[in-house]
């Protein structure tokens, strides 16, 4: 159970969400721009017209009173101010002479006002023209016009118009999102769904392969991946029930030879031939299995090597943000898969007894602050709270393995992660006991998520078993991480169990035992060394006769000052390698003509043969088990690399090796 269900992106970060807002705010941009333009003309048209009226009464004024001021005919004025005010935006209008106010009137509201107190107010529009009678002054007109109409025709075109321009942005935005989301949304969202639900662990999901572009070559090569993995662990688990039942026959012949003892005993020998029989059988069927695991790990994890190393340059590449996105989704899927492989190879070595621990100090707040580090990335894209504690009379350097710990905490960290929605996840770890130079710890999980019901907590730690048959289609994984906890567990002298509320969340508790003394110097790896130091311009061989993988590791190292030379087989490399100036060696297993076994020990005696100090070789293969290792250590390797192969990796070993044995990088140039 060590892949990490992935949330689904929230609305406003994803693809599709800033999408459609970015179709809404041109659309949008665009009709407001228009809306305003409009708006404006219409204001400028109304004020214009108001204008032309007020001119227009002032214009008539001038020619219709000379007479009326002329002759002092104060009726003839009232009548045409009368006149006036029949327009419904005349607010005051008045007749001046020298002498006196010949007419004056307002509207009912305005009354008292006299003509300077509309001019200065902005809300009014004032004309005063001079009234002459042969070319003298004879006296004025001043006329105010309300603006009050003026503002509330603008008020409902204003809002007419706005009202429209919503309509409008609704129509074209609901088309345009229509058009997209049926014509590239849709098609990457069921690609990534298919991808995310295989990633997670559902083997079952199905993937729609029938685009002919690149996405399809994508979805293709994704549902190949799963194909073969759902074979793999398919045949696992046949090889397992076959053993199983093995087993239980050879548990049944021994109960009947037992009776049988009892009662006859001259049939001792019989049966004890039939037991060793039985077991033999069983040790052909493990071997077997074994055997199996190791053909299928290496035939996996070769093409994985190449499509993980392009994926991952491919990764360094200028892509745009849906295809990072697809690349990332891509590599992921990729990694869990190899997760996935990792787990039932692991749990198959732990059946056999083949799985050591190591004995190394480590300081254990490195290793949690590590592990807490890599847990804390996928709890908070779920919005948890993560917290790590340690007790302060722990000692900070232990002695046992520091690998197999991060393991099983990632595997419980990971679970509580994977089964909690909201809320947090904790870890605790205090000092249990302390027997001399011996220390017990015990490690608590706790998390506030599903639960599991108390009759399924004794199962939960089997192998491809989970709470209950919807947890793996809610949740993914394969049910082998526990099991694999529960049994690294065991070998560091301790135990594992579990206690949970369903509902309300689940404490996962381990102890393992660790010493405290003898802290010796660890040797240099390659984590230990300097990624970012600039590679040493170096003669390197390389023994490869896949062409995919050669060209990944080109790709690698085609912007450092690394020279690379190919071989396609044993034969053909130790030849290139007896002419001289290689500086290392990067050494495949499985080849044709002659093995990297083979050309590993053809190639160290030649350097004794030649009295040579030995050239660093790399066994960088895909036979990944300990065994694998051990044989490479034992033909003459100096480092075993497993793939898939990490560009990190590839080069923190070039670091950790080159010019080894005080051996200085060659000057001969081999491509």
């Amino acid at each position: 159970m060590l892949s990490i269900s992935r949330t689904r992106l929230t609305a406003a970060g994803s693809l599709s969400r800033r999408a459609k807002l970015a179709q809404l705010a041109f659309i949008t941009a665009i009709v407001l721009v228009f809306s305003c333009a409009l708006i404006l003309f219409n204001a400028y048209r109304l004020h214009v017209r108001l204008a032309e009226r007020a001119d227009s009464i002032a214009h008539l004024a001038k020619t219709s009173l000379a007479s009326a001021v002329w002759q002092v005919d104060h009726a003839s004025a009232r009548d045409f101010i009368d006149a006036v005010l029949q327009d419904e935006d005349v607010a005051f209008a008045q007749v001046v002479t020298g002498r006196e106010i010949m007419a004056s009137k307002s509207r009912p509201r305005f009354t008292g006002h006299d003509f300077e107190y509309f001019a200065r107010d902005k809300r009014f529009l004032t004309r005063s023209v001079e009234i002459r009678k042969y070319g003298d002054w004879i006296g004025s007109f001043n006329l105010a016009m309300s603006t009050e109409g003026y503002i509330q025709e603008m008020g409902m075109y204003v809002a007419l118009t706005f009202a429209l321009g919503l309509l409008l942005i609704l129509a074209l935005t609901v088309a345009a999102i229509r058009y997209m989301r049926k014509h590239f949304l849709n098609p990457l969202t069921a690609l990534e769904e298919s991808a995310t639900t295989i990633a997670d662990g559902n083997l079952d999901a199905s993937i729609d392969t029938s685009a002919s572009n690149e996405l399809g070559s994508l979805a293709r090569a994704i549902d190949d991946m799963r194909q073969s993995v759902k074979h793999l662990i398919n045949d696992l688990k046949e090889a397992n029930a076959k053993l199983q039942n093995h087993q239980n026959l050879l548990e049944s012949t021994v109960k009947e030879r037992t009776e049988e003892l009892k009662s006859k005993n001259e049939s001792l020998n019989a049966a004890l031939e039939d037991v060793r029989s039985a077991k033999k059988a069983a040790e052909v069927a493990n071997l077997a299995k074994s055997s199996f695991l190791a053909s299928m790990s290496h035939e996996i994890r070769t093409p994985m090597n190449a499509i993980l190393g392009m994926a991952d340059i491919l990764w360094e590449t200028e892509l745009s943000e849906a295809q990072a996105r697809y690349v990332d989704v891509f590599r992921t899927a990729g990694e869990n898969l190899l997760e996935i492989l990792d787990d039932i190879l692991d749990l198959s070595k732990i059946e056999a007894g083949h799985l050591e621990l190591e004995r190394t100090w480590f300081v254990l707040g490195e290793v949690l602050d590590k592990t807490c580090g890599v847990i804390n990335t996928k709890a908070e894209q779920k919005g948890l709270t993560l917290s790590c504690t340690m007790a302060p009379d722990i000692p900070s350097r232990l002695t046992g393995d520091p690998s197999r710990l991060r393991q099983i905490l990632i595997n419980l960290l990971g679970n509580a992660v994977k089964f909690t929605d909201k809320g947090s996840v904790s870890l605790a770890v205090d000092l249990a006991a302390q027997e001399g130079e011996q220390v017990l710890l015990h490690f608590s999980i706790t998390d506030t998520g599903v639960g599991v019901a108390g009759d399924k907590l004794g199962a939960i730690f089997e192998a491809f078993t989970q709470a209950d048959s919807s947890t793996t289609r809610q949740f993914g994984g394969t049910g082998l991480g526990l099991a694999i906890s529960k049994e690294l567990s065991h070998m560091m002298g301790g135990r594992i169990w579990a206690e949970s509320t369903p509902g309300k969340g689940s404490t996962f508790h381990f102890t393992a035992r660790f010493g405290t003394a003898g802290q010796p110097a660890q040797a240099r790896t390659p984590d230990q060394t300097d990624e970012t130091a600039a590679l040493p311009p170096i003669n390197i061989l390389m023994l490869e006769d896949s062409k995919y993988n050669a060209f990944v590791t080109q790709i690698y190292l085609q912007s450092t000052p690394c020279r690379l030379t190919v071989a396609e087989d044993g034969k053909t490399g130790v030849e290139m390698f007896k002419k001289g100036g290689w500086d290392l060696v990067l050494m495949d297993i499985q080849m044709p003509v002659m093995d990297g076994f083979q050309a590993t020990r053809a190639i160290r005696d030649w350097e004794r043969e030649q009295k040579l100090p030995p050239t660093p070789i790399v066994a960088m293969t895909a036979f990944a088990l300990d065994e694998d290792a051990r044989r490479c250590r034992d033909a003459g390797a100096d480092y075993h690399l497993p793939k898939p192969v990490k560009k990190s990796a590839l080069f923190e070993t070039i670091h950790l090796l080159a010019g080894k044995d005080g051996n200085e990088p060659g000057g001969t140039d081999h491509d």
